[in-house]
């Protein structure tokens, strides 16, 4: 019969063990960083791969930001226009009969067409800061692009200047080459 105490030792033994189990494991992928130069260079593509990605986001993300503005922004210039209207119906009501509700709908009207504006200027704003930015990522997109090229220039005349060059056999090797295919034809 195992005892409640016995039950609860091994317990421990065995959350012990599982924490040494982990925290090796740990330790070993922390000491597996990549040591030879050709792991290095892959690291840098792959890093690189992926800041182009980010680049083509970033300025993705900015265009629809701007698009997203725009409709913002025209929605706003038609409640203006209508609170414009409502305001200079409400101005021509007023002219005619100065009456006190006339005036508090002028008012109103008035103070409606003031917060339209406001929305208009604001989202303009939006819209200036949005077009920046994407102007900003576009170019950085533009320079990174043109990074790629020019390493892709470099990388290609650095192969061609650094792989073997085939030697051109002498005119005395051509000549016993050229003999013993005869002989080997004819034999």
């Amino acid at each position: 019969m195992v005892t409640k105490k016995a039950r609860t030792t091994k317990r421990r033994a065995a959350k012990k063990t599982a924490t040494r189990a982990t925290k090796k494991s740990v330790t070993k992928k922390a000491a597996r960083s990549p040591s030879s130069t050709a792991d290095l260079q892959q690291l840098v593509e792959k890093t690189r791969t992926q800041l182009g990605a980010a680049y083509e986001k970033a300025a993705a993300q900015s265009e629809k930001s701007v698009e997203r503005i725009k409709v913002r922004l025209d929605k706003a210039l038609e409640k203006q226009s209508a609170q414009r209207d409502r305001k200079n119906k409400a101005a021509e009501k007023a002219a005619s009969n100065r009456t006190p509700a006339a005036l508090r709908q002028l008012a109103r009207a008035r103070d409606a067409l003031r917060t339209a504006g406001q929305k208009v200027s604001e989202l303009r704003e939006e819209m200036r800061d949005a077009k920046q930015q994407m102007k900003d990522s576009a170019t950085a997109l533009k320079k990174f692009t043109g990074e790629q090229k020019a390493l892709e220039k470099f990388e290609k005349e650095w192969a061609k200047t650094t792989a073997p060059k085939k030697r051109r056999a002498t005119k005395k090797r051509r000549a016993k080459k050229a003999a013993v295919k005869s002989e080997t034809s004819a034999g």
